[in-house]
Protein backbone atom coordinates (compact mmCIF):
# COMPACT_ATOMS: atom_id res chain seq x y z
CA UNK A 1 0.00 0.00 0.00
CA UNK A 2 1.56 3.72 -0.58
CA UNK A 3 3.52 4.90 1.92
CA UNK A 4 2.28 8.50 2.65
CA UNK A 5 4.20 11.59 4.63
CA UNK A 6 1.55 14.49 5.29
CA UNK A 7 2.12 17.46 6.58
CA UNK A 8 -0.48 19.37 8.73
CA UNK A 9 -0.26 23.23 8.11
CA UNK A 10 -1.34 24.85 11.75
CA UNK A 11 -2.25 28.00 9.29
CA UNK A 12 -4.33 27.85 6.32
CA UNK A 13 -0.96 29.03 4.24
CA UNK A 14 1.69 27.90 2.71
CA UNK A 15 4.99 29.82 3.61
CA UNK A 16 7.71 28.64 0.68
CA UNK A 17 9.10 31.02 -2.47
CA UNK A 18 10.27 30.12 -6.10
CA UNK A 19 13.91 29.97 -6.29
CA UNK A 20 14.02 33.55 -7.70
CA UNK A 21 11.35 34.75 -5.16
CA UNK A 22 9.38 35.76 -7.96
CA UNK A 23 6.30 34.16 -6.01
CA UNK A 24 4.67 31.62 -4.08
CA UNK A 25 6.48 27.94 -4.62
CA UNK A 26 3.54 25.82 -5.82
CA UNK A 27 3.10 22.60 -5.53
CA UNK A 28 5.50 22.17 -2.35
CA UNK A 29 8.83 20.36 -3.82
CA UNK A 30 9.63 16.76 -2.29
CA UNK A 31 13.12 17.93 -1.86
CA UNK A 32 11.85 20.66 1.18
CA UNK A 33 10.29 17.64 3.09
CA UNK A 34 13.83 15.34 2.88
CA UNK A 35 15.84 18.53 3.79
CA UNK A 36 13.13 18.73 6.94
CA UNK A 37 14.28 15.32 7.78
CA UNK A 38 17.91 15.52 7.67
CA UNK A 39 18.12 18.50 9.41
CA UNK A 40 16.55 17.03 12.65
CA UNK A 41 18.42 13.65 12.10
CA UNK A 42 21.36 12.94 14.41
CA UNK A 43 24.37 12.18 11.95
CA UNK A 44 25.86 9.68 13.81
CA UNK A 45 22.82 7.07 14.18
CA UNK A 46 23.43 4.47 12.12
CA UNK A 47 19.65 3.59 11.97
CA UNK A 48 18.13 7.03 11.21
CA UNK A 49 20.81 7.25 8.65
CA UNK A 50 19.53 4.41 7.24
CA UNK A 51 15.71 5.24 6.90
CA UNK A 52 16.96 8.78 4.92
CA UNK A 53 19.09 6.49 2.75
CA UNK A 54 15.73 3.92 2.34
CA UNK A 55 13.59 7.41 1.50
CA UNK A 56 16.47 9.21 -0.60
CA UNK A 57 16.71 6.02 -3.17
CA UNK A 58 12.63 5.61 -3.72
CA UNK A 59 11.30 7.07 -6.95
CA UNK A 60 10.37 10.55 -6.22
CA UNK A 61 6.79 10.85 -4.75
CA UNK A 62 3.21 11.81 -5.70
CA UNK A 63 2.51 15.41 -4.23
CA UNK A 64 -0.90 15.74 -3.31
CA UNK A 65 -2.38 19.20 -2.45
CA UNK A 66 -5.77 20.88 -2.34
CA UNK A 67 -7.40 21.76 -5.24
CA UNK A 68 -8.52 25.27 -4.03
CA UNK A 69 -5.53 27.51 -3.52
CA UNK A 70 -4.14 31.02 -4.86
CA UNK A 71 -1.56 33.03 -4.23
CA UNK A 72 -1.94 35.82 -1.38
CA UNK A 73 -2.28 39.12 -2.88
CA UNK A 74 0.27 40.43 -0.66
CA UNK A 75 3.72 39.06 1.10
CA UNK A 76 4.50 38.24 4.11
CA UNK A 77 6.40 40.84 5.82
CA UNK A 78 8.13 40.85 9.17
CA UNK A 79 11.16 42.40 10.93
CA UNK A 80 13.69 39.15 11.63
CA UNK A 81 16.96 40.17 14.14
CA UNK A 82 20.32 39.06 12.23
CA UNK A 83 22.57 36.93 12.98
CA UNK A 84 25.66 39.03 13.38
CA UNK A 85 27.60 39.11 16.96
CA UNK A 86 29.49 41.88 16.48
CA UNK A 87 28.57 45.30 15.18
CA UNK A 88 31.13 48.36 14.38
CA UNK A 89 27.68 50.66 15.19
CA UNK A 90 25.40 50.25 17.49
CA UNK A 91 21.69 48.70 16.71
CA UNK A 92 18.55 50.27 17.83
CA UNK A 93 17.81 49.71 21.72
CA UNK A 94 14.01 49.82 21.37
CA UNK A 95 14.59 46.77 17.95
CA UNK A 96 17.73 44.07 19.20
CA UNK A 97 18.81 42.87 15.55
CA UNK A 98 17.20 45.43 13.59
CA UNK A 99 19.63 47.55 11.47
CA UNK A 100 19.14 50.94 11.41
CA UNK A 101 17.25 51.91 8.12
CA UNK A 102 16.88 48.57 7.36
CA UNK A 103 14.11 46.97 5.36
CA UNK A 104 10.74 43.93 6.82
CA UNK A 105 12.14 40.41 5.09
CA UNK A 106 8.89 39.90 2.87
CA UNK A 107 7.87 36.67 1.32
CA UNK A 108 5.08 35.25 -0.57
CA UNK A 109 2.59 32.73 0.24
CA UNK A 110 -0.05 30.32 -0.20
CA UNK A 111 -3.37 30.58 0.55
CA UNK A 112 -4.78 26.81 1.11
CA UNK A 113 -8.61 25.41 1.23
CA UNK A 114 -7.19 22.53 3.08
CA UNK A 115 -4.19 23.09 5.38
CA UNK A 116 -2.66 19.89 4.05
CA UNK A 117 -0.24 18.51 1.91
CA UNK A 118 0.91 14.49 1.08
CA UNK A 119 3.85 13.45 -0.38
CA UNK A 120 3.32 9.74 -1.20
CA UNK A 121 5.41 7.10 -2.08
CA UNK A 122 4.39 3.84 -3.92
CA UNK A 123 6.44 1.11 -1.64
CA UNK A 124 5.91 0.55 1.86
CA UNK A 125 9.23 0.73 4.04
CA UNK A 126 9.51 -2.05 6.76
CA UNK A 127 8.04 -1.42 10.43
CA UNK A 128 11.34 -0.29 11.52
CA UNK A 129 12.50 1.99 9.03
CA UNK A 130 8.88 3.67 9.44
CA UNK A 131 9.03 4.26 12.93
CA UNK A 132 12.27 5.78 12.37
CA UNK A 133 10.95 8.23 10.17
CA UNK A 134 8.12 8.77 12.73
CA UNK A 135 10.42 9.77 15.03
CA UNK A 136 11.83 12.20 12.81
CA UNK A 137 8.67 13.79 11.70
CA UNK A 138 7.76 14.52 15.22
CA UNK A 139 10.78 16.48 16.24
CA UNK A 140 10.00 18.79 12.53
CA UNK A 141 8.24 21.86 14.00
CA UNK A 142 7.64 23.93 10.22
CA UNK A 143 7.55 23.40 7.02
CA UNK A 144 8.99 25.33 4.41
CA UNK A 145 9.72 28.64 5.78
CA UNK A 146 10.30 29.07 9.84
CA UNK A 147 7.01 30.75 9.69
CA UNK A 148 4.94 27.62 8.26
CA UNK A 149 4.44 26.09 11.50
CA UNK A 150 3.43 22.28 10.98
CA UNK A 151 2.74 19.08 12.24
CA UNK A 152 4.04 15.84 10.28
CA UNK A 153 3.09 12.65 10.27
CA UNK A 154 3.46 8.83 8.64
CA UNK A 155 0.88 6.59 7.57
CA UNK A 156 0.41 3.54 4.98
CA UNK A 157 -3.03 4.46 4.02
CA UNK A 158 -5.11 1.56 0.96
CA UNK A 159 -6.72 3.46 -1.78
CA UNK A 160 -10.07 3.15 -0.23
CA UNK A 161 -9.49 5.64 2.65
CA UNK A 162 -8.09 8.08 0.00
CA UNK A 163 -10.62 10.88 -1.00
CA UNK A 164 -10.54 10.30 -4.90
CA UNK A 165 -8.90 12.96 -6.76
CA UNK A 166 -10.75 16.07 -8.13
CA UNK A 167 -13.13 16.17 -4.81
CA UNK A 168 -10.89 19.13 -3.12
CA UNK A 169 -7.25 17.43 -4.08
CA UNK A 170 -5.06 17.44 -6.80
CA UNK A 171 -2.24 15.57 -7.59
CA UNK A 172 1.45 15.83 -9.31
CA UNK A 173 2.79 12.82 -10.64
CA UNK A 174 6.60 12.54 -11.39
CA UNK A 175 6.35 12.20 -15.34
CA UNK A 176 8.83 12.02 -18.30
CA UNK A 177 10.69 15.42 -19.18
CA UNK A 178 9.39 14.89 -22.76
CA UNK A 179 5.80 14.92 -21.41
CA UNK A 180 3.45 18.25 -21.77
CA UNK A 181 2.37 20.34 -18.89
CA UNK A 182 4.99 19.37 -16.95
CA UNK A 183 6.70 21.28 -13.91
CA UNK A 184 10.00 20.73 -12.39
CA UNK A 185 10.14 20.37 -9.13
CA UNK A 186 13.40 19.74 -6.57
CA UNK A 187 13.33 16.01 -5.43
CA UNK A 188 15.63 13.86 -3.64
CA UNK A 189 17.67 11.26 -5.24
CA UNK A 190 20.12 8.52 -4.50
CA UNK A 191 23.55 10.17 -3.07
CA UNK A 192 21.47 13.37 -1.42
CA UNK A 193 21.84 12.84 1.77
CA UNK A 194 25.38 12.60 1.44
CA UNK A 195 25.43 16.22 -0.67
CA UNK A 196 23.70 17.94 2.02
CA UNK A 197 26.10 16.78 4.63
CA UNK A 198 29.02 17.80 2.50
CA UNK A 199 27.56 21.59 1.18
CA UNK A 200 26.99 21.97 5.53
CA UNK A 201 29.92 21.20 6.36
CA UNK A 202 31.38 23.51 3.51
CA UNK A 203 29.24 26.54 4.46
CA UNK A 204 27.12 25.83 1.32
CA UNK A 205 23.29 26.39 0.44
CA UNK A 206 20.85 23.17 0.64
CA UNK A 207 18.96 24.40 -2.61
CA UNK A 208 22.42 24.18 -4.29
CA UNK A 209 22.40 20.05 -3.79
CA UNK A 210 19.02 19.71 -5.35
CA UNK A 211 17.54 18.18 -8.75
CA UNK A 212 15.07 18.94 -10.90
CA UNK A 213 12.70 16.40 -12.03
CA UNK A 214 9.66 16.51 -14.38
CA UNK A 215 5.92 16.31 -12.61
CA UNK A 216 2.39 16.73 -14.57
CA UNK A 217 -0.46 17.17 -13.09
CA UNK A 218 -2.77 14.56 -12.85
CA UNK A 219 -6.96 13.20 -12.71
CA UNK A 220 -9.36 16.05 -13.74
CA UNK A 221 -6.61 18.72 -14.96
CA UNK A 222 -4.70 16.29 -17.46
CA UNK A 223 -7.88 16.21 -19.89
CA UNK A 224 -9.46 18.67 -22.15
CA UNK A 225 -7.93 21.66 -24.02
CA UNK A 226 -5.54 22.89 -21.78
CA UNK A 227 -2.96 20.49 -22.58
CA UNK A 228 -3.14 21.50 -25.81
CA UNK A 229 0.22 22.74 -26.15
CA UNK A 230 1.89 24.06 -29.17
CA UNK A 231 5.83 22.62 -30.05
CA UNK A 232 8.16 25.11 -31.36
CA UNK A 233 10.39 25.34 -33.69
CA UNK A 234 13.13 24.45 -31.88
CA UNK A 235 13.08 20.51 -29.20
CA UNK A 236 16.20 20.95 -27.20
CA UNK A 237 18.36 24.33 -25.35
CA UNK A 238 21.72 23.30 -23.97
CA UNK A 239 22.64 25.98 -22.11
CA UNK A 240 25.74 26.78 -20.60
CA UNK A 241 26.85 28.85 -17.01
CA UNK A 242 29.65 31.13 -16.90
CA UNK A 243 31.60 30.60 -13.74
CA UNK A 244 30.10 31.89 -10.17
CA UNK A 245 30.31 36.03 -9.90
CA UNK A 246 31.04 36.11 -14.22
CA UNK A 247 28.58 38.36 -15.67
CA UNK A 248 29.30 39.99 -19.41
CA UNK A 249 27.37 43.20 -20.57
CA UNK A 250 24.17 42.53 -22.38
CA UNK A 251 25.62 44.65 -25.03
CA UNK A 252 27.75 41.81 -25.89
CA UNK A 253 25.33 39.43 -26.85
CA UNK A 254 26.11 39.36 -30.47
CA UNK A 255 29.63 39.11 -29.92
CA UNK A 256 29.05 36.58 -27.43
CA UNK A 257 26.56 34.45 -29.43
CA UNK A 258 28.83 34.74 -32.45
CA UNK A 259 31.62 33.46 -31.04
CA UNK A 260 29.77 30.94 -30.02
CA UNK A 261 28.83 29.95 -33.48
CA UNK A 262 32.28 29.73 -34.42
CA UNK A 263 33.64 28.10 -31.80
CA UNK A 264 30.96 25.23 -32.20
CA UNK A 265 31.52 25.21 -36.12
CA UNK A 266 35.37 24.79 -34.76
CA UNK A 267 34.81 22.15 -32.70
CA UNK A 268 33.09 20.02 -35.35
CA UNK A 269 35.29 20.32 -37.70
CA UNK A 270 38.00 19.09 -35.47
CA UNK A 271 36.22 16.14 -34.95
CA UNK A 272 36.14 15.24 -38.44
CA UNK A 273 32.74 16.36 -39.76
CA UNK A 274 32.05 18.45 -42.59
CA UNK A 275 30.72 21.76 -41.26
CA UNK A 276 29.82 22.83 -44.68
CA UNK A 277 27.09 20.57 -45.21
CA UNK A 278 25.49 21.30 -41.98
CA UNK A 279 23.28 23.86 -42.50
CA UNK A 280 21.53 23.95 -39.55
CA UNK A 281 25.10 25.50 -37.71
CA UNK A 282 26.15 28.03 -40.38
CA UNK A 283 23.33 29.06 -41.19
CA UNK A 284 23.52 29.87 -44.96
CA UNK A 285 20.31 28.57 -46.44
CA UNK A 286 19.49 27.95 -50.14
CA UNK A 287 16.75 29.86 -51.28
CA UNK A 288 12.96 28.36 -50.73
CA UNK A 289 15.34 26.13 -47.98
CA UNK A 290 12.12 25.91 -45.12
CA UNK A 291 14.36 24.13 -42.57
CA UNK A 292 15.02 26.00 -39.50
CA UNK A 293 18.58 26.46 -37.82
CA UNK A 294 20.22 26.65 -34.67
CA UNK A 295 20.15 29.37 -32.49
CA UNK A 296 22.82 30.52 -30.14
CA UNK A 297 21.92 32.76 -27.39
CA UNK A 298 23.11 34.64 -24.57
CA UNK A 299 21.20 33.87 -21.11
CA UNK A 300 20.24 36.89 -19.48
CA UNK A 301 19.63 38.04 -15.92
CA UNK A 302 16.00 39.07 -16.35
CA UNK A 303 12.60 38.72 -14.12
CA UNK A 304 13.28 39.46 -10.65
CA UNK A 305 13.03 42.36 -8.54
CA UNK A 306 17.06 42.71 -8.31
CA UNK A 307 17.73 41.07 -11.89
CA UNK A 308 20.17 43.42 -13.91
CA UNK A 309 20.44 41.88 -17.43
CA UNK A 310 23.46 40.65 -17.46
CA UNK A 311 24.40 37.38 -19.25
CA UNK A 312 24.89 34.46 -16.84
CA UNK A 313 25.57 32.12 -19.68
CA UNK A 314 25.07 30.83 -22.67
CA UNK A 315 22.66 28.28 -25.01
CA UNK A 316 22.18 26.25 -28.33
CA UNK A 317 18.60 25.97 -29.38
CA UNK A 318 18.47 22.90 -31.31
CA UNK A 319 15.83 22.91 -34.53
CA UNK A 320 13.17 19.93 -34.43
CA UNK A 321 13.86 19.20 -37.72
CA UNK A 322 17.48 18.60 -37.24
CA UNK A 323 19.04 15.99 -39.58
CA UNK A 324 19.58 13.31 -36.85
CA UNK A 325 22.95 12.68 -37.75
CA UNK A 326 24.30 16.55 -37.57
CA UNK A 327 22.43 16.33 -34.06
CA UNK A 328 24.38 13.57 -33.06
CA UNK A 329 27.61 15.20 -33.73
CA UNK A 330 26.84 18.32 -31.85
CA UNK A 331 25.48 16.65 -28.74
CA UNK A 332 29.16 14.78 -28.86
CA UNK A 333 31.40 17.80 -29.35
CA UNK A 334 29.26 19.75 -26.94
CA UNK A 335 29.13 17.25 -24.20
CA UNK A 336 31.42 14.34 -24.54
CA UNK A 337 33.93 14.66 -26.98
CA UNK A 338 37.48 16.02 -25.18
CA UNK A 339 35.47 16.84 -22.46
CA UNK A 340 32.66 19.10 -24.20
CA UNK A 341 31.94 22.74 -24.62
CA UNK A 342 34.48 24.19 -21.78
CA UNK A 343 35.50 27.55 -22.59
CA UNK A 344 34.65 30.58 -25.22
CA UNK A 345 36.48 33.18 -26.69
CA UNK A 346 34.98 36.65 -26.10
CA UNK A 347 35.74 39.93 -27.88
CA UNK A 348 37.17 42.70 -25.72
CA UNK A 349 38.07 39.74 -22.86
CA UNK A 350 41.55 38.94 -22.34
CA UNK A 351 40.96 35.53 -21.58
CA UNK A 352 38.55 32.45 -22.55
CA UNK A 353 34.92 32.79 -20.36
CA UNK A 354 35.02 29.17 -18.25
CA UNK A 355 31.94 27.49 -19.40
CA UNK A 356 29.97 24.35 -17.54
CA UNK A 357 26.60 22.64 -19.12
CA UNK A 358 23.87 23.50 -17.05
CA UNK A 359 21.88 20.40 -17.58
CA UNK A 360 18.98 18.79 -15.57
CA UNK A 361 21.10 17.08 -13.12
CA UNK A 362 23.66 19.42 -12.59
CA UNK A 363 23.89 21.42 -9.57
CA UNK A 364 26.99 23.75 -9.79
CA UNK A 365 26.00 26.82 -11.69
CA UNK A 366 22.57 25.47 -13.21
CA UNK A 367 21.10 26.55 -9.71
CA UNK A 368 20.74 30.50 -10.91
CA UNK A 369 17.62 30.05 -12.98
CA UNK A 370 18.72 32.24 -16.08
CA UNK A 371 21.07 29.61 -16.78
CA UNK A 372 18.38 26.59 -16.69
CA UNK A 373 16.54 25.51 -19.76
CA UNK A 374 13.05 25.22 -18.45
CA UNK A 375 13.33 28.54 -17.57
CA UNK A 376 12.94 29.64 -21.44
CA UNK A 377 10.88 26.33 -22.61
CA UNK A 378 8.22 25.95 -20.05
CA UNK A 379 4.87 25.49 -22.35
CA UNK A 380 3.20 29.39 -21.95
CA UNK A 381 0.08 31.26 -23.64
CA UNK A 382 2.22 34.63 -22.39
CA UNK A 383 5.39 35.29 -23.21
CA UNK A 384 7.51 38.54 -23.08
CA UNK A 385 11.28 39.35 -24.52
CA UNK A 386 14.16 39.23 -22.64
CA UNK A 387 16.61 40.59 -25.39
CA UNK A 388 15.18 43.31 -27.15
CA UNK A 389 13.86 41.91 -30.66
CA UNK A 390 15.37 43.25 -33.78
CA UNK A 391 12.39 43.49 -36.59
CA UNK A 392 12.34 41.68 -39.71
CA UNK A 393 11.64 44.41 -41.77
CA UNK A 394 10.24 47.92 -41.28
CA UNK A 395 6.63 48.05 -40.60
CA UNK A 396 3.86 49.92 -42.24
CA UNK A 397 2.99 53.61 -41.16
CA UNK A 398 -0.51 52.30 -39.64
CA UNK A 399 -1.90 52.40 -36.27
CA UNK A 400 -1.29 48.65 -35.76
CA UNK A 401 2.09 48.55 -38.39
CA UNK A 402 4.43 47.06 -35.50
CA UNK A 403 2.55 45.02 -33.93
CA UNK A 404 1.54 43.20 -37.63
CA UNK A 405 5.04 43.24 -38.28
CA UNK A 406 5.74 41.11 -34.70
CA UNK A 407 3.15 38.93 -35.62
CA UNK A 408 4.31 38.06 -38.68
CA UNK A 409 7.85 37.51 -37.58
CA UNK A 410 6.54 35.19 -35.16
CA UNK A 411 5.03 33.17 -38.01
CA UNK A 412 7.74 33.38 -39.79
CA UNK A 413 9.81 31.62 -36.76
CA UNK A 414 7.74 28.24 -36.87
CA UNK A 415 5.23 29.75 -34.27
CA UNK A 416 1.84 29.64 -34.34
CA UNK A 417 0.28 33.57 -34.91
CA UNK A 418 -0.21 35.21 -31.32
CA UNK A 419 -3.71 35.90 -30.49
CA UNK A 420 -2.72 39.85 -29.54
CA UNK A 421 1.00 41.40 -29.23
CA UNK A 422 1.89 44.43 -27.23
CA UNK A 423 4.85 46.37 -27.93
CA UNK A 424 6.67 48.99 -26.13
CA UNK A 425 8.79 52.23 -27.56
CA UNK A 426 10.73 52.35 -24.41
CA UNK A 427 11.54 49.86 -21.46
CA UNK A 428 10.99 46.18 -20.81
CA UNK A 429 8.12 44.07 -19.86
CA UNK A 430 10.01 42.27 -17.29
CA UNK A 431 12.56 43.78 -14.11
CA UNK A 432 15.98 43.45 -16.10
CA UNK A 433 15.49 43.42 -19.75
CA UNK A 434 18.09 45.20 -21.32
CA UNK A 435 17.17 47.71 -23.91
CA UNK A 436 20.72 48.12 -26.17
CA UNK A 437 22.59 50.83 -28.00
CA UNK A 438 22.18 50.57 -31.89
CA UNK A 439 25.93 49.46 -32.12
CA UNK A 440 24.94 46.07 -30.20
CA UNK A 441 21.92 45.11 -32.73
CA UNK A 442 24.31 45.10 -35.24
CA UNK A 443 27.49 42.07 -36.20
CA UNK A 444 28.78 43.31 -39.17
CA UNK A 445 29.71 47.29 -40.23
CA UNK A 446 27.29 48.46 -42.60
CA UNK A 447 24.62 46.23 -42.12
CA UNK A 448 20.93 47.47 -42.50
CA UNK A 449 19.82 49.50 -39.39
CA UNK A 450 16.18 47.71 -38.34
CA UNK A 451 13.88 49.04 -35.42
CA UNK A 452 14.04 46.63 -32.26
CA UNK A 453 11.72 46.57 -29.71
CA UNK A 454 10.65 44.52 -26.37
CA UNK A 455 7.38 43.20 -27.23
CA UNK A 456 4.87 40.96 -25.53
CA UNK A 457 2.99 37.97 -26.91
CA UNK A 458 -0.29 36.39 -26.12
CA UNK A 459 -0.97 33.01 -27.50
CA UNK A 460 -4.40 30.76 -27.42
CA UNK A 461 -2.73 27.89 -26.55
CA UNK A 462 0.33 27.30 -24.75
CA UNK A 463 3.48 27.78 -26.75
CA UNK A 464 6.91 25.24 -25.94
CA UNK A 465 10.02 27.52 -26.07
CA UNK A 466 12.14 28.35 -26.58
CA UNK A 467 10.70 31.61 -28.61
CA UNK A 468 13.23 33.59 -30.53
CA UNK A 469 11.91 36.47 -32.89
CA UNK A 470 13.45 38.70 -35.27
CA UNK A 471 16.30 39.15 -37.83
CA UNK A 472 18.79 38.50 -34.99
CA UNK A 473 17.22 35.41 -33.84
CA UNK A 474 19.92 33.20 -35.05
CA UNK A 475 22.31 35.19 -32.51
CA UNK A 476 19.99 35.37 -29.41
CA UNK A 477 18.39 38.65 -30.17
CA UNK A 478 14.61 38.41 -29.79
CA UNK A 479 14.75 35.79 -26.86
CA UNK A 480 11.45 35.23 -24.97
CA UNK A 481 10.59 34.15 -21.47
CA UNK A 482 7.53 32.48 -20.69
CA UNK A 483 4.90 34.42 -18.44
CA UNK A 484 3.01 32.02 -16.21
CA UNK A 485 -0.60 32.82 -15.52
CA UNK A 486 -1.69 32.80 -12.00
CA UNK A 487 -3.66 29.85 -10.73
CA UNK A 488 -7.25 30.16 -10.07
CA UNK A 489 -9.17 31.36 -7.35
CA UNK A 490 -9.52 30.07 -3.61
Amino acid sequence: MPFHLDVHLLDSSYHASTLNRSGAEWPPHPYRLFCALVSVADEDDPVQNAALTWLEEQPPPTVRVPARSVEAAETRRAWVPTNAVERKKPGHAVLPGRISGGQPKQWPQRNLAEPMVSFIWPQCPSPGIQAVLELLLSRIGYFGRASGHALLTAAVVGDAEVTPVGEGWREWSPASREARNVEFLRAPYPGFLTRLRSAHAEGQRAFQQARPHAYQLVGIESAGPKDMVVEGPYVDLLPFAFPSGLSLDPSLTLKVTSSLRSKVSGMLSAAGHDVDQMIAVHGHKPAGDQRHVCAFVALPFVGHRHADGRLRGVGIALPRDLDPAHRKALLAVLLRLGGGLRKLSVPTLSRPVPLSYAGAGDTVQSTLQAVRAERWTTPSTQWTTAMPMVLDHFPRRTPNGIETSVATSCVLAGFPEPRSVEVLHRGAYVPGAPELPPYALRRKAGERPLLSRHVRLRFAEPVTGPIILGSKKSYGLGLCIPVPAREGTA
